[in-house]
């Protein structure tokens, strides 16, 4: 077993020198591969970090970046010299480098500090690189939030963007920071730090009165990325939504909260409780399209099914066909509906109860006067319910 091992190792060794000459190699491709085969080998290929690094400083972007993504790979060995790199005075140079730093993570936090002052560099692409570099490797958010913060402020998107995705990979210790971004005059500083505290999500919920502001702004992207980091606070947050439903923006916002899916379903229902029609009709609208099949919607919507306002009712029992076969609970409420004037709202109270498996008289005596319904609609799903109730 031992001389298997062995072998193995003395394989793998002359693999990777064979590779590590390759990288000299005239013919462009064969460097490239090499490359990419050394990428593959991860810390098991740290003795072609001398000659990674020095490709890494070649005036060819592809090249450039072959070797930064293996020395990312290699991790730790590939961090002192290319640290040192930072030092230099070629942009492109600073660029491959920072993405290195930022591929090895965490392993590379001791250079946080060289990494800083690339933050002021008079190179929008430099500026982005080590904003996501000091995100990756977990620097020291006491010397990294502030510096960070101030990117958002920038003309370029790019630097903008990968500071606030960076911000993000601080938590808890960039909200205070990030609140104080969505008060900037700059509405795309503004979308950014929204954007970064949804990204943040539960711990972003100190968060949730700044969210709800920029949710009733007048830029509509800004307010859309406010609501959706108000769904990744979640509970905590459900009080700013309930503001922000009662307020001018709330046709707004409840498409928002439709757009973000089955996620934003709690603030959707907790819309249902509002004592404003509005927020009812469209947060049961909004719950009926997004067909979510979800237990937690049964008891909301069973009380729905109750409202005042038609509107609500019917896309309330549009909703709960999704769910009708855990919907036993709303069968009395289900079985009032079938008492409305207006036939598409028996059909689809019918509609739900045909998916409900229980029997029961009060389905019956419900039922079976629809049988002589106006309605022809009525009249036949009249007939299937009474069916699975074994009176027709």
């Amino acid at each position: 077993m031992v001389h298997i091992v062995a072998c193995v190792l003395l394989l793998h060794t002359a693999d990777t020198e064979s590779l590590i000459k390759n990288l000299d190699s005239s013919e462009r491709d064969k460097r490239i591969e090499a490359m990419m085969a050394l990428a593959n080998l991860g810390p098991g290929a740290a003795k072609a970090v001398p000659p990674l690094v020095k490709i890494l400083q070649v005036k060819d972007a592809e090249l450039q970046l072959h070797a930064a993504l293996a020395l990312g790979k290699i991790g730790k060995d590939a961090l002192p010299p290319v640290a040192n790199l930072l030092d230099s005075k070629d942009d492109d140079v600073h660029y491959h480098a920072l993405a290195v730093l930022g591929w090895i993570g965490p392993d590379a936090k001791e250079t946080g500090p060289k990494v800083l002052p690339l933050l002021a560099s008079k190179n929008d692409g430099v500026r982005a690189k080590a904003a996501f570099a000091l995100g990756r490797i977990n620097a020291d958010p006491k010397i990294a939030v502030r510096p960070l913060v101030k990117l958002l402020t920038e003309k370029d998107d790019g630097v903008r963007n990968s500071a606030g995705e960076a911000l993000a990979r601080f938590k808890s210790a960039a909200v205070p920071a990030l609140i104080d971004a969505l008060s900037e005059d700059s509405v795309p500083t503004k979308r950014v730090a929204a954007k970064a505290l949804g990204q943040i999500g539960l711990d972003a919920k100190d968060a949730a009165d700044a969210l709800k502001v920029a949710a009733e702004a007048a830029d509509a992207m800004l307010a859309e990325e406010a609501v959706r980091a108000l769904v990744k606070i979640e509970q905590d947050a459900l009080p700013a939504v309930r503001a922000v439903l009662a307020g001018e923006q709330r046709q707004r916002a409840i498409a928002d909260l439709q757009k973000i899916g089955a996620p934003s379903l709690p603030f959707l229902l907790d819309g249902l409780k509002s004592t404003k029609v509005e927020v009812r009709r469209q947060s049961a609208q909004a719950i009926a399209a997004l067909n979510i099949k979800e237990e937690s919607m049964i008891a909301p919507l069973t009380r729905s099914l109750l409202d005042p306002d038609k509107d609500v009712r019917r896309a309330s029992l549009q909703a709960l066909k999704g769910v009708a076969l855990a919907a036993r609970d709303a069968i009395p409420n289900l079985l009032a509906n079938l008492k409305e004037k207006d036939a598409d709202m028996r059909v689809l109270a019918l509609s739900v109860l045909r998916e409900i498996p229980v029997e029961s008289d009060a389905i019956v005596q419900a039922v079976t006067p629809l049988l002589q319904d106006p309605d022809e609609n009525v009249r036949n799903l009249a007939k299937e319910v009474l069916a699975f109730q074994g009176k027709q």
